[in-house]
């Protein structure tokens, strides 16, 4: 038994060296590229709190921002404008997400999109910078600034296009928002957003006043579910309001149609039954969307 033993620890040695053998065809200048590869990129500022942006490079010559990370300390930040001699064109999605260290962030003039849930969670912010000249800003992604509990200052540049779905949702602290007037070249709108949509304010808590935008053309489902509006006027461009847009708005005490006529309501989109309603009461009409038509579509023919 111990000479199978030692016979077969002699058969695996022997494997062994056979395998570890370098190959004698292959030439000895020959080398072989063993490094791992990475594609990340990283811009460091001068710091005390170790602030650190990862970067993608886009477009061929542009830069989009795709994390963060820094001390834990609580502190302000400023998105760099350029790197490596690089626009700074993007906040890509998620790239700040749950940063509960940024109390203030400031965002650069050369930024035209901000990604989905890009600011998401950012719990400590308080202020939204625009840089001044920011006027290239044209996108805020969905949920960009949701459950940002503590925001409470922030001014959109007129630029705006598009404001996504819960972009503020559950910022609790936002009490005032200016929504940017539409700009139009002939048929072409160039600036200004045309549509609040679904979620964008709900679980504002202390958003009493909504000023501009007075060219939307729809109110999305559960908008402004849950703010401290007092008044609101749709405006006369507007021909829909979705479902639960002004439910739980305990203080809405006048909702003014700016047009009051061919107005209707329907259970949901699938239900293509449609009764008319009288909008012209500011005051009953706020009455009843924040509670019994609360669930129901308006529309305007």
């Amino acid at each position: 038994m111990k000479k199978f033993f030692a016979l077969l620890l002699a058969l695996l040695l022997l494997c062994s060296l056979v395998a570890c053998k370098k190959d004698s065809t292959i030439d000895d200048d020959d080398d072989f590229d063993m490094t791992v590869t990475s594609n990340e990129k990283f811009f460091e500022p001068t710091s005390q709190y170790n602030d650190r942006f990862e970067y993608e490079i886009i477009n061929g010559n542009e830069i989009s921002i795709v994390g963060f990370e820094s001390s834990y300390t609580p502190h302000e930040i400023t998105v760099p404008a350029e790197i490596d001699q690089c626009p700074v064109v993007k906040i890509d999605e998620l790239a700040f997400y749950q940063c509960s260290q940024i109390t203030a962030i400031t965002i650069p003039a050369t930024v035209t999109e901000i990604g989905q849930m890009a600011f998401a969670g950012c719990v400590q912010m308080t202020t939204v910078k625009f840089a001044q000249g920011a006027d290239d800003l044209t996108v805020i992604g969905d949920y960009a600034f949701a459950q940002c509990a503590k925001l409470n200052s922030l001014t959109l540049p007129a630029s705006l296009l598009v404001l996504g779905e819960g972009a503020f949702f559950n910022c609790a602290e936002l009490a005032a928002i200016a929504l940017p007037e539409v700009v139009r070249q002939g048929e072409t709108v160039t600036a200004g957003i045309t549509k609040i949509e679904k979620m964008t304010f709900m679980g504002c808590k202390k958003l009493a006043a909504v000023t501009g935008g007075t060219q939307i053309t729809a109110i999305g489902d559960y908008a402004f579910c849950g703010t401290a509006l007092t008044a609101y006027t749709v405006p006369a461009t507007v021909t829909s309001v979705g479902a639960n847009a002004f439910a739980l708005c305990g203080t809405l005490a006048a909702l003014t149609f700016a047009n009051t006529t061919g107005w209707s309501y329907q259970e949901d989109l699938a239900d293509q039954t449609k009764t008319a309603v009288d909008v012209s009461d500011a005051a009953m009409i706020a009455y009843l969307l924040r509670t019994d038509y609360a669930g129901y579509i308006l529309v305007r023919a």
